[in-house]
């Protein structure tokens, strides 16, 4: 006669060690390791320029355990992203911005004009020019192209963290 005898024990202890170790609270650490690293290479691929505020504007928002959000909070950042006038596409009059509601558009030729706005006493062609049409810039897609990038990196935490959880 062959006895065999089981126990459910160690399963139901392994089960319930799995259940504990995938929570939201215990998704959170490798999900902040991930946007952190992701902070970190998006910021290095967005343009300088002249004061770096777009690079600083770069934010990790935690809207709850085991989620974070990687946002730029410029609104210069939705013109590097997405372009402006279409950049030369052919439903966009040729890509130019025209003026709204004056003659003619107001361009500064220095970061301090820029920032100042027209005041009296500027000159003309050293300060500032005025143009009926300027050329749109052209779409960067920072953040459209690093995506890929980004799940690379998620992925790789999750799974770490899912290796030491199942062992």
């Amino acid at each position: 006669m062959l006895k065999i005898t089981y126990s459910l024990k160690p399963l139901a202890d392994r089960i319930r060690k799995i259940e504990l170790a995938v929570t939201d609270k215990a998704f959170d650490a490798p999900v902040e390791r991930a946007a952190w690293r992701v902070f970190a290479a998006i910021v290095v691929k967005t343009p300088k320029r002249w004061f770096g505020a777009l690079r600083r504007a770069w934010r990790v928002r935690k809207p709850c355990d085991g989620a974070r959000i990687v946002e730029n909070t410029s609104k210069i950042m939705l013109f590097i992203e997405g372009g402006t006038g279409n950049a030369g596409t052919p439903t966009s009059h040729g890509g130019y911005i025209y003026p709204k509601t004056k003659r003619a558009l107001f361009i500064p030729l220095s970061a301090s004009v820029a920032m100042s706005g027209y005041r009296r006493g500027m000159v003309f062609g050293t300060d500032f020019v005025m143009a009926k049409r300027v050329r749109g810039i052209q779409a960067q897609r920072i953040i459209e192209n690093f995506k890929p990038e980004a799940r690379r990196i998620l992925r790789e935490e999750m799974k770490a963290f899912l290796e030491k959880a199942f062992k």
